[in-house]
């Protein structure tokens, strides 16, 4: 294996900090992203917040006109960002000494949630991967001295939640369940799990370290040497590693539409034959796929059906969620007139509409696993 340099788009020290320590020394490179007017685009919660973040945090330093990619030896960024969620709100930097001390007074002798979000992406094409990871962090009970006191070190204005776990907040950290590194901005867990679905090991970021003795393996192969570029329709498009251990399409939750029709005395429903460059393509599943970051999954489901179909006069009657944890597949049952044809557009091989109980045997695997439920929920719809 070879090493593979890494170029961090964050200006945090404790993120900087975090990857000497594990033996990786990237280049930093500053993104300068308006990050208020990308969460003015966030319509959900502190999950897709740092991942919208993180994400554009990336996609900036690639677009910047000073980076030059190279094919010999193409470079890895990585964007991150976190925040803090804590009695159902989103705790960014405070920045003010004033909400500091509202923050901690009430967050004394409880707990929250970090969250952070990480964007990694091969430098040639732009190609990536994405990833959440999370941790509650339970704070002690702080006299107000102590909170006076650690505000005036100007320490808690810069960072997430108004804490830090690896400066002088350190002794006001109780515990934390979950991981570590994630609290302090950055996840060498979940950043290992990325590089090893596409292929890579982490210790071919050390920089001193050999990396781990062995041949480079096909997919990481692949990975690296992709150069056509990926320029994503929607600026949530992208592909999640989950919690639940798998790789899903759409950073901000994916939805889709089950529209069927009563013809000639039978229930069918539409049916999409997935086109080959497309995430599980060559599989049957429903229209669909990842939402933007504005949209609900209502909008979104509707806004991708109609755009793979052509079709836009349906009637909704029920819906049907696959959660994931870090990401969920929305599948809206809907009717649809009899008459009407849809048309192919690029994502599809064909549409067809097919009797509910003659679907191929040749289903997506997250389509097979909901359809049972769907099927259901089709057969009950007026």
């Amino acid at each position: 294996m070879k090493h593979l340099p890494l170029i961090l788009a964050s200006k945090s020290p404790a993120r900087l900090a975090t990857l000497r320590a594990a033996g990786i020394e990237p280049e930093v490179r500053v993104s300068h992203v308006d990050e208020p007017a990308v969460l003015s685009q966030v319509r959900g919660g502190p999950g897709q917040q740092v991942l919208a973040l993180a994400t554009a945090k990336a996609r900036a330093v690639l677009g910047s006109g000073d980076f030059l990619p190279t094919t010999e030896s193409p470079s890895l960024i990585l964007g991150c960002d976190s925040m803090f969620e804590f009695d159902g709100q989103v705790f960014g930097k405070p920045h003010t000494p004033e909400v500091a001390k509202e923050r901690l007074t009430a967050m004394a002798g409880r707990s929250g949630v970090l969250h952070t979000g990480h964007c990694l992406l091969q430098g040639t094409s732009g190609e990536g991967l994405s990833a959440l990871s999370h941790a509650r962090v339970h704070v002690a009970p702080m006299s107000e001295a102590e909170i006076d006191a650690y505000i005036a070190s100007t320490e808690p204005l810069w960072v997430a939640g108004s804490f830090t776990v690896d400066g002088l907040g350190g002794p006001f950290i109780e515990h934390v369940e979950g991981d570590y590194h994630g609290v302090v901005g950055l996840s060498l867990p979940r950043l290992r799990e990325m590089l090893a679905a596409r292929g890579l090991s982490i210790t071919q970021l050390w920089t001193e370290a050999e990396p781990a003795d062995g041949p480079e393996t096909a997919v990481g192969a692949g990975f690296l040497s992709r150069t056509r570029p990926f320029r994503p329709r929607h600026s949530a498009d992208g592909f999640i590693l989950c919690s639940c251990g798998r790789r899903h399409w759409g950073l901000a939750g994916a939805a889709g539409v089950c529209a069927y029709r009563d013809h000639e005395g039978r229930r069918e429903v539409l049916m999409q034959l997935r086109a080959p460059w497309s995430h599980g393509g060559g599989t049957w599943s429903i229209p669909g796929g990842a939402i933007e970051w504005y949209e609900d999954a209502r909008t979104g489901g509707l806004r991708e059906f109609a755009e793979e179909t052509g079709i836009t006069d349906l009637s909704i009657k029920d819906c049907h969620t696959a959660d994931h944890g870090d990401w969920r597949f929305d599948t809206f049952v809907a009717r649809c007139h009899d008459g009407i044809a849809p048309v192919v557009d690029p994502e599809s091989t064909e549409l067809r509409w097919v009797p509910i109980d003659e679907l191929s045997d040749n289903l997506h695997p997250a389509f097979a696993q909901s359809w049972p439920t769907v099927k259901a929920f089709v057969l009950a719809a007026d």
